[in-house]
């Protein structure tokens, strides 16, 4: 299974004074309180629709090592951020306007190729700058410098920057397949791949979400001394990035029958033909693309040329798919006289949990709330609820109106990790 299920039996009204109104006195509502202990590292295993069980060895996920700092952040519709991404997308057609125009005004073929390598330099330059920008504004958060609310507003216009260059690097594309003697596409190609780890779906979601197109998302943040990971929860899907810079070299080169190879030793699932549903590697500038498709999900892979190891990875769960099952449930503790129980279904640090509240008298699932250290609020739904874990080893209160507390350890699964 994906996730490890515990249960936890609890009493019949459970309440946490002074949080700040929660929940409305008289209703039969479970507040549950997470207090957060010591960091760990985690991980993931899964259940694939036809029934194959998807062991630790079959699935990898990139590590970014140490965690320095770690955060969960919620997302909803902000104007100012919007306006701001807004105006890069216009201004990047704008760019692309501008260039049509000097193509088509220019004298002959010299003076096209040379505002073609012109333009490609200029979105080099701007690469670089990108590259810049991420750095310092990882370390500013890292150490403190920057909230978290400030650094995803960064890495949101980061991104948007990202993909106005890779719309203009499209744009230069077109645009020199109409002029003779002259081939960027190789330059182009690695530009793009400069680009790879500043877009993904966790920082589309935020986007979606700042601009207004989704009504609110939780976000995930973890950094290192060498990478950085962000993981959302978007409707039934949980999707993770691991960018680990120390692993993207951008020199060198490696073959196809070598990328094959190592794709075998990084991703042992990859050719499992009764696990995976598709494998496909394809040249992605100085590196290549790793696709990876199995029935509970699939991941997109990037291993460099020069390293031979993967710098960015996005994994994908369908939580639909890996749900849980009841024979994994066990009781590990209860308050007298207890009649409500708890289901914790557990996964890797950042990773998808799951928080089901029961009444013990009827069986049905029924509405709880849940607060993690201080100030992170979650509502858990009937039938229970996805949420993003906690980065570390987790104490779960629970605690009634009389003070009777039940006090529970959450301790996330180790990932297993590709070999890089």
């Amino acid at each position: 299974m994906l996730l490890e299920p515990i249960l936890y039996n609890i009493g019949p009204f459970l309440v946490v004074e002074n949080i700040r109104g929660i929940m409305n006195r008289g209703l039969n509502i479970v507040v549950i309180v997470l207090v957060l202990a010591s960091i760990s590292v985690g991980g993931v295993s899964g259940e694939t629709s036809s029934g194959i069980e998807l062991s630790e060895e079959e699935i990898r996920m990139v590590s970014i090592g140490q965690i320095d700092r770690s955060d969960f952040v919620v997302q909803t519709p902000n104007l100012a951020t919007s306006i701001s991404m807004d105006r890069k997308m216009i201004l990047g057609e704008l760019n692309k306007y501008i260039l049509e125009e000097r193509i088509s005004s220019a004298s002959g073929e010299d003076e096209k190729r040379e505002i073609l390598f012109q333009a490609a330099t200029d979105v080099e330059i701007e690469s670089a700058d990108i590259t810049d920008r991420f750095v310092e504004i990882q370390e500013r958060w890292k150490s403190g410098w920057i909230g978290s609310e400030e650094f995803t507003r960064e890495l949101m216009m980061i991104s948007t920057d990202s993909k106005v260059l890779g719309g203009l690097l499209d744009h230069i594309e077109e645009e020199s397949e109409m002029v003779s003697q002259i081939e960027l596409r190789g330059r182009i190609m690695m530009l793009k791949e400069e680009l790879i780890p500043f877009d993904g779906p966790v920082k589309n979601n935020l986007i979606q979400v700042a601009m207004g197109e989704i009504e609110v998302g939780n976000v995930y943040i973890a950094a290192s001394k060498s990478g950085m990971v962000l993981a959302t929860i978007e409707g039934s899907t949980y999707w993770r990035e691991a960018y680990v810079w120390d692993q993207e070299s951008l020199s060198g080169g490696i073959s196809l029958d070598e990328a094959i190879t190592r794709t075998a030793s990084l991703y042992p699932i990859a050719y499992n033909p009764e696990v995976s549903r598709q494998t496909g590697i394809m040249g992605k500038g100085r590196g290549y693309q790793i696709e990876i498709g199995f029935d509970s999900g699939s991941l997109t892979a990037y291993l460099d040329g020069g390293t031979k190891n993967v710098f960015y990875e996005i994994q994908e769960r369908k939580l639909g798919i890996t749900g849980l099952g009841s024979k994994d449930s066990r009781s590990i503790g209860s308050l007298d006289g207890g009649t409500m129980k708890v289901a914790v279904a557990r996964s890797f640090v950042g990773g998808p949990l799951k928080v089901e509240v029961y009444d013990m008298d009827t069986g049905n699932s029924v509405a709880s709330k849940m607060l993690i250290g201080t100030s992170r609020e979650e509502e858990i739904n009937r039938g229970g609820t996805w949420i993003l874990a906690p980065p570390e080893n987790t104490k779960i209160v629970f605690q009634r109106e009389d003070g009777e507390v039940l006090e529970i350890q959450i301790h996330p699964i180790p990932i297993n990790e590709v070999k890089n």
